[in-house]
């Protein structure tokens, strides 16, 4: 086993804190002694886009980045190395987006602790990550709304910001991601919100004091973060229009509530600085006689898509087909609604103990191929835990690792996969896969 002699004070100011936290928890692969191989950092403005490379010098390991995140990435390639030709084998590797992520789900009866989620990240460092985002449907605190997060784990305000410094140090950006219409029975059960339900999950549209709480909510999720993104959800809103809001307001076209809603909440988010994100599916599912969001026949009108705000990212999310050509269709009619789309890839964690790893390889091989094909620049995995969270979010590991290697090659290469998951996760790829 390799180890490396790293001195901190030389390394670039943006870097310590996070090696500083890698060190620590990998400390049996750092040393002061005589065989150690030293490595430095060097900060290359020749690479401020992307990318990294390192140098097997007689008497250092050199490694130039351009992002932090680029920095840890080569970091955890150094940590999977063994035998002699990779020891001296120089490498160097070019990101292929812009994003690279998870989403972690934290609403489902499972709210990941603070420290958990730390280790966490420096694993996702390591493995060239540099975006995560947090599912809080209501698992995080709003001022004066007592019921948000009640009884199931809430995250405060303090552990957020926390977590975002963290996250920022290991180079890696962390997204809110909440929900502003569907997805929310959990806080609309409560009798002090009735008036704020149009049915028992979807939020009452089109009614100006549900669009005061979405603000607070908003203003409230964000507030820790200094990313200027956040993602406000609207997926699988099914009935929306159907409940009290045809009560108040009458029969309505879906797409019509769906577009003005988005209007509205969208302005909330730009009033204070952020660009939102929403998951593409509704669009989709109200143009599909069977409800469905990857129905071929569907068609989504004309004046719809030309309707939906600009200035939001639709996240085309996809965990179930393992056809390139499948993807490569869809991520084309999600750009005939006017944007370019983030692809969400699923890492199978949800109605099971151990994630299904065969399956989740197979479905996001084909997509990020799709993704690379289609020239999209940000894509994330996600993590559900889909009804009580039973499956445990380690065993997500290898599809991770997985999906960041597409995210540095074209084809994703077996012996560097597993060498790289070695590096950073300290066991088998194949056993985990078996399990």
């Amino acid at each position: 086993m390799i180890s490396y002699a790293l001195d901190l004070n030389a390394c670039p100011g943006e870097l310590r804190q996070g090696l500083a936290e890698i060190k620590a928890d990998y400390a049996h692969r750092f040393s002061d002694g005589p065989r150690a191989r030293p490595l430095v950092f060097i900060k290359d403005p020749e690479r401020e886009a992307g990318g990294l490379e390192a140098s097997k010098e007689p008497d250092r390991i050199a490694v130039k980045y351009g992002r932090k995140t680029d920095a840890f990435r080569a970091l955890g390639r150094l940590l999977g190395e063994s035998g002699q030709a990779a020891i001296r084998a120089d490498f160097c590797e070019t990101p292929r987006f812009d994003a690279l992520g998870v989403m972690v789900d934290c609403s489902r009866n499972g709210v990941v602790r603070p420290e958990a989620l730390s280790q966490l990240l420096r694993r996702w460092a390591l493995m060239g990550l540099n975006l995560c985002l947090l599912y809080t449907e209501d698992t995080y605190t709003v001022p004066d709304e007592p019921f948000f997060g009640y009884l199931r784990g809430r995250y405060t305000w303090e552990e957020l910001k926390a977590l975002d410094a963290y996250a920022d140090a290991l180079g890696i950006e962390m997204v809110p991601c909440i929900q502003t219409l569907g997805h929310l029975e959990q806080i609309l059960q409560w009798p002090a919100y009735a008036e704020r339900r149009d049915t028992a999950g979807v939020i009452l549209a089109n009614d100006d004091k549900t669009y005061l709480l979405l603000e607070k909510m908003i203003a409230s999720v964000s507030a820790p973060f200094r990313s200027r993104r956040i993602h406000i959800g609207m997926d699988e809103a099914h009935g929306v229009g159907t409940g009290r809001y045809r009560q108040l307001f009458g029969t309505e076209n879906p797409f019509q509530i769906m577009n003005r809603h988005l209007k509205r909440v969208r302005s909330l988010c730009r009033n204070i600085g952020l660009r939102p994100m929403i998951w593409s599916d509704m669009y989709f599912r109200l143009a599909s006689k069977t409800g469905s969001y990857y129905d071929p026949e569907a068609r989504v009108p004309r004046h719809v898509a030309a309707g939906i705000p600009r200035g939001v990212d639709l996240v085309y999310w996809d965990y179930y087909h393992t056809d390139q050509a499948f993807y490569e269709d869809w991520i084309e009619r999600h750009r005939a609604l006017g944007s370019e789309p983030v692809f969400a890839s699923g890492t199978w964690t949800w109605n099971r103990f151990w994630a299904a790893l065969p399956y989740s390889l197979a479905a996001t091989d084909a997509a990020l191929r799709a993704c690379k094909v289609g020239k999209l620049r940000q894509a994330f995995t996600t993590l559900w835990g889909d009804d009580s969270m039973e499956c445990h979010p380690l065993s997500a590991q290898p599809a991770i690792q997985f999906f960041a290697e597409h995210g540095y090659a074209d084809r994703v290469e077996d012996d560097l996969l597993r060498a790289n998951f070695r590096g950073v996760c300290g066991g088998d790829f194949d056993a985990w896969v078996r399990a």
